[in-house]
């Protein structure tokens, strides 16, 4: 009886870490070119391009293991946006698989929440669906961690080896690698100063493994021996973080709250029980989130997906938290007393976002009032079922019924910044997204490539534009194009696209049409000002919607010139 409940509950276990990994999958892949390369996915798609055309290799600034990926993935299939994004949507779909590793020390309940958040959540949809190595270095960073544990659970030399893959994946990926395994590496030093591992480390045997992986990923077995170069190059893009840039990044509780929130709730709680019972492992991930964050406050000139640093340890923090709620509620769970509360949590919480998508609209103060009012009666309506039933039974009901409201919240974030807003630069996720017109552009010199010479793309036009610039991968087809770094009079021709809105370079006429390479937006526009009565509804229509009184305005464009043959 008792080996079949067990086969019974493996089976269903691993339906569900399948159905995880579906939904994973499905999510990244799907309409993977939703949104126009942006300039860093234009730069490093164009070094992949020219690679495998001949046209030289690169030199410095690149992610040797995407070059490689992607140089492959050209030659195979040729080249486009969903090609070029393919490689970190597929390994990025082993993110949510990775909470295995730690199943033993969260549960299984525990490490399939973590694993199902880690599918739904925003930061990490969202960089598994840009040609990012972010979520490389994260799938490499759990790889190293959860095969570093597994080795001292159980002295097995393959998780060693797994784990120094995990470490090489991270370092021949991305930059943020660098202060995911710093943080991550100062935790564990902390923490085992605190309580010494049980078993010894190989260090010889894990560093010619991770050497001899890094030296493989980043050379591209031997195509590009200068791969190795880059990868300090990485470390060297990491610092220059450290600078201040033109614009500076979102707060990082901003980020939380507008995509994360069922993380960093659940996290922090999982992180409160794991060091009231001596949880060790998590103790650990709250160590390892807490440098992270000061990290990630300290680092001005941090990339958004950079938020993938605590996003890991929050996750698993969340599944120890959801871990021990199933247990309590099988255990101790009043199914007909939480059954009720849990309902009516859930309907106060729909009725409160429904109020203040109303106050968004209109802007009333009484709608604030109202929501902040439903707030207080759900805490008030707690506190009769704490003394009806018992508190334990209350905050089990309480936590359930949050849940459901976040991970609704979670979803809404998910979808729109990934497939109903993908473009939009007031998603604050999305680094400098490119404007959807710089398809019309290409789309318009193929046009009139076809009526001018009868074939899609040997238009002759020159273009003004950096060589691994956006303008210079959506153009990359055309055959008769030049790229030149400032336009003269000698490249007059029949088509010209520069940024410059009034063209003096010859002595023929033209006329041109403008189009949109970006935008940008105020985030002080969605701020909530000091005052009475608060005038809060910018905020809270940016929170719920991403929207702002004023839309975005351009910033960057390209103009088209043609040749007034009239």
């Amino acid at each position: 009886m008792n080996n079949t409940n067990h086969e019974s509950r493996f089976t269903l276990e691993a339906a569900l870490w399948v159905l995880v990994a579906l939904a994973a999958l499905a999510l990244r892949l799907a309409h993977l070119d939703a949104a126009p390369l942006n300039e860093h996915e234009a730069h490093e798609a164009m070094l992949a391009w020219r690679a495998v055309t001949g046209q030289g290799m690169p030199q410095a600034s690149y992610s040797p293991l995407l070059l490689a990926a992607n140089a492959l993935l050209f030659t195979l299939c040729g080249a486009s946006d969903a090609i070029a994004r393919l490689w970190p949507a597929l390994l990025g779909s082993a993110l949510p698989l990775t909470p295995l590793l730690f199943r033993q020390r969260i549960g299984r309940v525990g490490a399939l929440a973590a694993g199902l958040y880690l599918a739904l959540s925003p930061t990490a949809l969202v960089a598994a669906r840009q040609l990012d190595g972010a979520v490389l270095a994260a799938v490499g960073g759990m790889l190293f961690l959860g095969g570093l544990l597994r080795f001292l659970d159980t002295d097995t030399r393959s998780w060693l080896t797994l784990s120094a893959g995990g470490l090489a994946l991270a370092v021949t990926s991305s930059p943020s690698a660098y202060g995911l395994l710093l943080t991550l590496g100062l935790a564990w030093l902390i923490f085992t100063r605190l309580r010494p591992p049980r078993l010894a480390f190989d260090a010889s045997r894990f560093t010619f493994h991770a050497a001899l992986a890094a030296l493989a990923l980043s050379t591209g077995l031997g195509w590009n021996l200068a791969g190795v170069g880059a990868v300090g190059d990485l470390l060297l893009d990491w610092f220059a973080r450290f600078s201040s840039p033109s614009n500076p990044a979102v707060s990082l509780l901003t980020m939380l709250t507008a995509y994360e929130p069922l993380a960093l709730l659940f996290g922090l709680g999982g992180l409160v029980w794991a060091v009231r019972r001596g949880h060790r492992f998590g103790a650990l991930m709250g160590l390892w989130a807490g440098l992270g964050a000061l990290l990630l406050t300290l680092m001005p000139g941090r990339s958004p997906l950079d938020t993938l640093w605590i996003i890991l340890p929050l996750a698993l923090l969340a599944g120890i938290a959801v871990e021990s709620l199933a247990r309590s509620l099988r255990e101790r769970g009043d199914w007909f007393g939480e059954g009720i509360y849990i309902p009516v949590t859930i309907i106060l919480w729909t009725h409160t976002y429904l109020v203040l998508a109303r106050y968004a609209a209109r802007g009333e103060p009484t709608d604030l009032f109202l929501a902040l009012l439903v707030v207080a009666l759900q805490a008030v309506i707690g506190i009769m079922f704490a003394l009806a039933m018992r508190p334990a039974a209350a905050l089990r009901g309480a936590a359930a019924g949050i849940s459901v409201a976040l991970l609704a919240f979670t979803l809404s974030a998910a979808w729109g910044v990934a497939y109903a807003r993908p473009s939009d630069p007031r998603e604050p996720l999305l680094r400098a997204p490119t404007a959807f017109e710089v398809r019309d552009l290409e789309q318009t010199l193929r046009e009139l490539s076809w009526r001018e010479t009868g074939i899609a793309t040997t238009l002759p036009l020159a273009f003004e534009a950096a060589p691994d610039s956006v303008l210079a991968w959506y153009l990359r087809d055309f055959s008769a194009a030049r790229r030149v770094a400032s336009l003269t009079a000698e490249d007059a021709g029949l088509a010209l696209i520069t940024s410059q809105r009034d063209l003096s370079l010859a002595e023929g006429e033209y006329v041109g049409q403008d189009f949109v390479l970006r935008r940008s937006w105020n985030p002080d526009a969605a701020r909530c000002p000091w005052g009475w009565p608060p005038q809060c509804s910018a905020a809270v229509k940016w929170l719920l919607f991403r929207r702002t009184p004023s839309p975005p305005v351009a910033d960057q464009w390209a103009v088209l010139w043609l040749e007034n043959r009239e």
